[in-house]
């Protein structure tokens, strides 16, 4: 009978935000947040704000949070460049990602858009099922 497997080591402590906090962005807070990276949150919808800050998701990002090292924007992905544009300018030492499963219009807004910043940014995949599997 083995022990429980040993922990990848994390090398982000953080902060990361999280903007979107449906499930892929509180899912991925949660996980952070098992690792011990310090989390905040940002949402348009304030109850899906709340309800990821009361499951233990992370703090909620406001004017006197600390600036994040990573971004992660979990948005719709219709609203995804618009929002990765707008988290590279407000932020300009983060890396920024999104967890959008499409990628082709997204990069091309980016780098259209962002200039310089876009090398801030990295395209990932959710690489989720749905919230039923």
């Amino acid at each position: 009978m083995s022990g429980p497997e040993p922990r990848a080591s994390v090398s982000t402590r953080g902060p990361v935000l999280i903007v979107g906090t449906g499930l892929l962005g509180t899912s991925l807070a949660l996980a952070l947040r098992t690792a011990g990276v310090g989390v905040l949150l940002s949402d348009t919808s304030p109850t899906s704000l709340a309800l990821a800050r009361d499951m233990g998701a992370g703090s909620l990002h406001d004017e006197d949070s600390p600036e994040p090292q990573v971004v992660v924007v979990a948005t719709p992905p219709d609203v995804t460049a618009d929002v990765v544009v707008a988290q590279l300018s407000a932020h300009p030492s983060a890396v920024v990602t999104d967890v959008a499963s499409v990628k082709e219009r997204v990069v091309a807004e980016v780098r259209a858009r962002a200039g310089a910043q876009a090398r801030r940014y990295v395209g990932s995949h959710p690489m989720a099922g749905r919230e039923r599997s």
